[in-house]
């Protein structure tokens, strides 16, 4: 399949969009649920190049462009750290998720229709099952995203567009919190 062509996202916009509601979040968070983290500083050119080399294959283009103005998000959505080039570069969080790629059964990656070689992990967390995981570009559906705990939940066209779907998850997340505080019933 031809990955789809990369039109550059103002970046800076989407970040102060999700720092924003991330802000909101936090407010609403009376319990202290989640912990909130600003994203990490841009990354290099030099240092994304060592990246490409240590994971053996060059990094999805809208990724890439993520990390030429975050390099990674601590507690992106709840308790999953999105990766920047500390993790890609090898840190025990990176190395966990690779563990979990590979240990995933046959009939739950058959569900994404990729091979393990071909699917980096760019998002986890180690409180829980979810990881996240973008297709390479040798992969049948190169920068598309997929969502696992347990099983396949959910699937995104492009980084951008899971970029996207986190800021909403983090909205949902308001709306449960600020639900809960005026008394309605929890879902």
């Amino acid at each position: 399949m031809t990955p789809i062509p990369y039109e550059p996202a103002n970046w800076k916009e989407r970040i102060v969009q999700m720092v924003l509601v991330k802000q909101r979040l936090e407010e609403v968070d009376t319990e202290g649920l989640w912990e909130y983290r600003l994203p990490r500083v841009a990354a290099s050119e030099e240092t994304l190049q060592q990246v490409e080399a240590a994971i053996g294959m060059p990094l999805d283009p809208e990724y890439r462009d993520f990390l030429n103005h975050a390099g990674g998000w601590p507690a992106f959505y709840q308790s999953v750290d999105l990766f920047g080039p500390d993790e890609l570069l090898g840190s025990p969080e990176f190395a966990a998720a690779r563990e979990a790629l590979l240990s995933m059964e046959d009939a739950a990656l058959a569900e994404c229709g990729e091979a393990p070689r071909n699917l980096l992990p760019i998002a986890a967390t180690t409180e829980d099952l979810d990881l996240f995981l973008i297709a390479g570009p040798e992969a049948n559906t190169p920068g598309q995203v997929f969502w696992y705990a347990g099983g396949l939940i959910d699937t995104f066209p492009t980084f951008t567009e899971y970029f996207l779907a986190m800021v909403d998850y983090n909205r949902e997340e308001i709306r449960r919190l600020e639900g809960k505080a005026a008394g309605a019933p929890s879902q």
